[in-house]
């Protein structure tokens, strides 16, 4: 009979023990989840300030062709102030970025530039080891798909990005590529030797297992065919 009450009590200690357990995975798990949308709403206050900023510069609507199959202008787009983004803007503002290709969902954020760490603070970054928008070579930006960028997916080829700088100049870059990617499959951020745009997001949203990687050309600057 001792036996009997030595097993029992062991069972009831283990029950115990596992219960514990599981409460405990239950609580990190929430936890961590409540961190995770502290940072993503920490993260939306910061970017709906730097395009409030940027637009209170009087860079509210962008210049550049609006989608792929427009006809660009004979001219130049005129710019009437000096700076994009204006004085209110804050340092870190680096470039305007909005996808007008889905113009339905008007998506649009301000990148800041340098390392991915970039990221923990703002949904967007543009990374300072590649050239500026325009220049020869591969411009990559990276960007979180939540809170700003849930349909993204949405963006294919043939349709356009638009990357407005501090100095006014728009350009235009069309898609020609898209993936969904392993995050260890994600080969196409090395250099190139055209005037192209690779954007980088995680999918599906709130689940970030993979990788959704665009691929764009150089279509346009301020209006005319690049």
């Amino acid at each position: 009979m001792r036996w009997r009450r030595r097993v029992r009590l062991g069972a009831l200690l283990l029950g115990l023990v596992l219960i514990a357990s599981g409460i405990g995975v239950i609580v990190t798990g929430v936890y961590h989840q409540w961190l995770d949308q502290q940072q993503v709403a920490a993260r939306a206050y910061n970017d709906s300030n730097a395009l409030n900023a940027w637009k209170d510069g009087g860079s509210a609507a962008l210049p550049g062709t609006p989608a792929a199959t427009a006809t660009p202008a004979a001219t130049p787009t005129p710019v009437t102030i000096s700076e994009c983004g204006g004085g209110g803007a804050s340092s870190d503002a680096y470039a305007l970025v909005a996808f007008s290709g889905l113009p339905q969902y008007n998506y649009a954020g301000v990148a800041v530039n340098g390392d991915w760490s970039g990221l923990y603070d703002r949904s967007m970054v543009h990374w300072s080891g590649s050239p500026a928008a325009g220049g020869a070579g591969n411009v990559i930006i990276a960007f979180h798909r939540e809170p700003n960028f849930e349909f993204i997916d949405q963006l294919g080829p043939g349709e356009t990005v638009t990357i407005q700088d501090r100095s006014c100049t728009t350009y235009v870059y069309t898609v020609t590529q898209r993936w969904q990617l392993a995050p260890s499959d994600v080969t196409q951020l090395v250099p190139t030797s055209g005037h192209e745009l690779t954007l980088v997001t995680c999918t599906p949203w709130w689940v970030d297992y993979d990788r959704l990687v665009w691929r764009a050309d150089l279509t346009s600057v301020n209006g005319v065919a690049a």
